[in-house]
């Protein structure tokens, strides 16, 4: 069954400062990979334990997954540099 995905309301102000084409490619890949197997990402440690980083170009995608609900929901989208300030 595949993953169900949502995005927090603040991540939808960040999709829209991104270029269009770089935009359109994040959204694909979310659609595409996290859909399907959402743990073979980079989880990650200390302050956003229990969250998940996919890399897309120069972009990172941190998310959560809901198993009990078979929801992947989106908390960030930024550059490499500043996604996790």
């Amino acid at each position: 069954m595949p993953y169900r995905i949502e995005y927090l309301e603040e991540v939808y102000p960040q999709l829209a400062k991104i270029p269009k084409n770089m935009r359109d490619a994040i959204v694909k890949a979310i659609n595409e990979r996290l859909t399907v197997a959402p743990y073979r990402f980079k989880p990650l440690v200390f302050d956003w334990k229990g969250f998940f980083r996919m890399r897309v170009g120069d972009y990172r995608v941190i998310y959560h997954v809901r198993e009990n609900e078979v929801t992947v929901l989106i908390v960030k989208i930024d550059s490499r540099g500043s996604v996790y300030k």
